[in-house]
């Protein structure tokens, strides 16, 4: 079974993340933006990868894409 974090979300490199295909980029943002970011990520264990694709994901539906 999959190793869950106290979160509950299963732990990075887990089967499941494995079976995913994922595409690296690079991206410039201000630096207030940067530090923001961070800190929110930080404070919810979370990657900034994430969190900019859950940010994403509702901007490009409300545009049709």
């Amino acid at each position: 079974s999959e190793k869950e974090t106290r979160r509950g979300r299963p732990r990075f490199g887990s089967e499941k993340e494995k079976a995913e295909k994922f595409v690296k980029f690079s991206c410039t943002l201000p630096p207030d933006v940067y530090k923001r970011l961070e800190k929110y990520c930080q404070d919810n264990e979370r990657s900034k990868a994430w969190a900019l694709g859950k940010a994403i994901i509702p901007w490009l539906e409300e545009r049709g894409y």
